[in-house]
């Protein structure tokens, strides 16, 4: 029987409970530890991105004064306008294209890209001497600045920037856990370590956009929780956002966490076992008892339980054993008894059922007797009759040899009438077991030799072919028998098989017996049947004329003589075969 598990067991349940009580403090007192160590960790992370944002900010902010610098010395440079621009995108890589103009007429431009540029639109001013332009994505998707510079000469410089550039330029993380990104006002992505996010113009999480620059605050993102810190970049009307996911900043508080919790677990597992070994010697007759009651449950007790324990868990145990002895006495006595019954119900009822299937098949043999011979008896009486009354006609004179030719008709009839009469008892002899035959030794071949002739007039013209074994043979038969049979076989080939087909009667001799096969070209009798032929009265084809007589009295000539009788389907042929018990060898 399989035990129960140590959980679902009194004794385990009395551990676990005096190790829950134990460890429960502790559990507790870990879980306060691990929220404050958690917010103090989490507060001085917040502080380390919001030092990494301003740096970040104040290097930003440092490039984009750097840039507008150098572009105005450009700008302001005497003599050759075009080295200018080459000089100030030499400094400068983010720098796209340049455009300078004089009273509004352009006198020189530079392009990274293009050898000759297109111009670029003038920035919209206001009487400012730095203008930044809207952000535009060019054919691939990437971001770029415009910046325009005016001097009081009327002299103006466009720029066109690389956002990308200008990030990739500025930012270096200390932390590799952090991570930090550039958006425009409409909080699209300028610049980021994700340039995917870049090119597809994706849009920062809405937590990010709503949230006030200059604070420390969590969001959730795609599942995922975040410490970020957004900082203004009022040049560029953009924000840059420094954040870090929460589970990779407290990674090392885990860590601790995951060591204290496995020394805890450790701590259980090594006092679990004499707590275990205690309680079980406490409540182990009960669970003794538990069992065999579960035993006496389904039917029976494998063996006396155990008594141990305490004196009076003991006690107990021995009576429960008394108890379960008796009932199961008890069960055996009345399973015993039942089973008798079960077994003359059983045998009563077989008896019944043998008994109505009996009578049921008699009522049926006997209807189906009573209908076929009255159809086999009533034609040949009808010709019989219809046929005398004809010659005894008082108004009518016969012609001698019309007078014969209606007695040769009644003859004929007489004689089926005699031949079916005489079925019937060799078919009511053989049901009752003293059908007699007189079999003396014969050879098989001579006596088909000797009805050869007659087998080939009821082939009616239709190819004949006979094939007998080379020797002699010695069967015990009796002729005229095993000649009726021959003949009803023969008969039966013409009568079903097609006009024009062989039948074929051949002998074979085996190691105990010979063998008779009569076969046609004939369709045969549906499968399933090929048993029932041989039934008294069945006929395969209810349009066909016949008493159903025939190869039911062949099979009992056939069994008298011990010998077996079939019907089979063979390479397109319908053949019936029987044989006959072979006795010694007749001298030739």
């Amino acid at each position: 029987m399989r035990r129960a598990s140590w959980l679902s067991r009194l004794e385990g349940r009395f551990t676990l409970a005096a190790a829950a009580a134990g460890l429960l403090p502790l559990l507790l007192v870990g879980a306060v530890a691990w929220y404050g160590l958690s917010r103090s960790y989490l507060g001085l992370a917040g502080a380390r991105i919001e030092s990494e944002a301003a740096r970040l900010q104040g290097s930003l902010d440092g490039r984009l004064e750097t840039l507008v610098g150098v572009l105005g010395q450009a700008l302001d440079a005497p003599g050759d306008e075009a080295w200018a621009l080459r000089y100030a995108a030499a400094r400068l890589p983010e720098v796209v294209t340049l455009q300078l103009r004089w009273g509004g007429k352009p006198r020189a431009a530079w392009s990274r890209f293009q050898v000759a540029p297109r111009p670029l639109e003038p920035l919209a001013r206001s009487q400012k001497l730095e203008v930044w332009g809207p952000v535009r994505r060019d054919d691939w998707g990437e971001p770029q600045l415009r910046l325009g510079l005016t001097r009081s000469s009327g002299r103006t410089l466009e720029a066109q920037l690389r956002a990308p550039v200008l990030w990739d330029a500025l930012v270096e993380l200390r932390d590799p856990t952090l991570h930090a990104y550039l958006i425009d006002s409409q909080g699209r992505y300028l610049a980021s370590s994700d340039r995917v996010k870049v090119l597809r113009g994706a849009s920062a999480p809405a937590a990010v956009l709503r949230a006030g620059a200059g604070g420390v605050f969590r969001y959730r993102d795609a599942g995922v929780e975040r410490l970020a810190v957004v900082r203004a970049v009022d040049r560029l009307g953009g924000r840059l956002v420094v954040e870090a996911p929460v589970g990779l900043l407290l990674a090392p508080l885990s860590r601790s966490l995951f060591v204290l919790l496995a020394s805890l677990l450790l701590a259980m597992a090594v006092g679990f076992w004499p707590g275990w070994r205690l309680a079980r010697a406490v409540t182990r007759p009960l669970d003794e008892l538990a069992r065999g009651a579960r035993q006496l449950e389904r039917g029976a007790l494998e063996a006396p339980l155990e008594a141990s324990g305490p004196p009076e868990a003991r006690a107990a145990v021995r009576a429960f054993n008394r108890m379960a002895a008796e009932l199961e006495r008890n069960r055996t006595e009345l399973e015993d008894y039942a089973q008798h019954l079960e077994d003359r119900v059983a045998e009563r009822t077989e008896a019944l059922r043998f008994t109505l299937e009996r009578a049921l098949e008699a009522d049926r043999a006997k209807t189906r007797f009573l209908a076929s011979i009255s159809h086999e008896l009533r034609t040949p009486l009808a010709n019989i009759k219809g046929f005398a009354s004809t010659l005894l006609a008082p108004d009518v004179s016969w012609k001698p040899e019309e007078a014969a030719e209606f007695l040769g008709i009644i003859e004929s009839e007489a004689d089926r009438m005699h031949y079916l009469v005489n079925d019937l008892l060799d078919l009511a002899r053989g049901e009752r077991g003293v059908f007699a035959i007189r079999p003396v030794p014969r050879d098989p071949a001579l006596l088909l030799r000797e009805i050869e002739p007659r087998l080939r007039r009821l082939a009616a013209g239709r190819p004949f072919r006979l094939r007998l074994p080379e020797g002699s043979l010695c069967v015990p038969l009796d002729a005229e028998r095993i000649r009726s049979v021959l003949v009803n076989l023969v008969e039966n080939a013409v009568k079903y098989g097609p006009a024009g087909g062989e039948v074929a009667v051949e002998l074979d001799e085996l190691a105990e017996a010979v063998r008779f096969r009569v076969s046609d070209t004939g369709p045969g009798v549906p499968p399933g049947l090929e048993e029932r032929v041989f039934e008294p009265f069945f006929r395969a084809d209810a349009a066909t004329r016949g008493s159903g007589l025939g190869l039911a009295i062949a099979r009992t000539i056939v069994e008298a003589h011990g010998g077996a009788i079939g019907l089979i389907r063979e390479d397109g042929l319908t053949v019936v075969w029987f044989t006959l018990p072979k006795g010694g060898r007749e001298d030739a």
